[in-house]
């Protein structure tokens, strides 16, 4: 079965490298201006209070070098009544260890960086717990490894239009991988399944396990606009040049943070605010 595995997907590079050989390397920008990039938002885990964002700075197209983190922002977070700062730790990691996130409040960022000031938002949402964990095995196919995979049941509330993310973790690892499918596996709208109980959800199809190891996974609520951010980014970033639908031409995504300054000099990821309801258990 590896083998027939290993032929498919020789056959499907040799398909598409030997229809597309054209040189685009002298199409492509080799520097760009510098745009501030934002990782991370507000997380409701377990009543912890500990927030945490990075900032970093964009680098010229191919530079082999990690991006670099920014030292002297000004971060705040507010929901409107209270403001909390958040400070420097090292490498553009800025962080705060009293923010108790709640449900149905909206968070505002506020970052000011290079006499520029950056202003964004979003609604926390809440999360259906699981009414089961569990992991299964599954065979070998065409496509996977035989191997062990989490699952969980859960119930989604009725009458509420909710947006789903799931992470799943590898002996303490968060792992993803890059396909095509992920837009439509690792998020999910209740559109079809409002107020139903959902049976064997398996939060990431990519990821197996091995006996020993420990698995991890995490049900995110997530505001509509941070699940069509995600859909775009696993869109643009799930298909790396063997693909069943192509690749898409690489753009920037819109982030839901304006710079009030200077327009023009947007910034790069998001900055959200979710409810998280996660699990392990021990493969065995």
């Amino acid at each position: 079965m590896e083998n027939l595995k290993n032929i498919f997907i020789l056959v499907i590079a040799i398909t598409v490298f030997t229809s597309c050989e054209e040189d685009v390397t002298n199409d492509v920008t080799l520097n760009s201006i510098e745009r501030l990039v934002i990782e991370g938002g507000i997380e409701r885990n377990s009543n912890s209070t500990f927030q945490a964002i990075r900032l970093t700075k964009t680098l010229p197209f191919l530079t082999n070098t990690p991006n670099q983190g920014v030292l002297d922002a000004v971060v705040t977070v507010s929901d409107g009544v209270t403001t909390w700062n958040f400070t420097h730790s090292g490498n553009g990691n800025y962080s705060n260890n009293i923010l108790l996130p709640e449900i149905g409040k909206t968070y505002t960022i506020t970052i000011i960086w290079n006499n520029e000031t950056y202003v964004g938002s979003d609604t926390l949402n809440q999360v259906p717990l699981f009414d089961n964990f569990y992991y299964e095995l599954e065979e070998e196919t065409l496509f996977t490894d035989e191997g062990f995979f989490i699952k969980f049941d859960s119930t989604d509330p009725i009458g509420v239009e909710n947006y789903y993310y799931y992470r799943v973790f590898k002996n303490n690892v968060f792992t993803i991988v890059p396909d095509p499918g992920n837009n439509q596996t690792l998020i999910v709208s209740d559109e079809f399944f409002d107020g139903q109980q959902r049976i064997g959800v398996n939060p990431n199809e990519e990821v197996s396990f091995k006996i020993g190891d420990i698995a991890k996974a995490q049900q995110l609520a997530i505001s509509k606009k941070y699940y069509q951010f995600l859909f775009e980014l696993f869109t643009q970033t799930g298909n790396q040049g063997i693909s069943f639908i192509g690749n898409p031409p690489p753009a920037s995504i819109k982030s839901n943070i304006i710079n009030i300054s200077n327009p023009k000099n947007r910034i790069l990821g998001y900055f959200y605010a979710v409810d998280i309801v996660e699990d392990s258990i021990l493969i065995e």
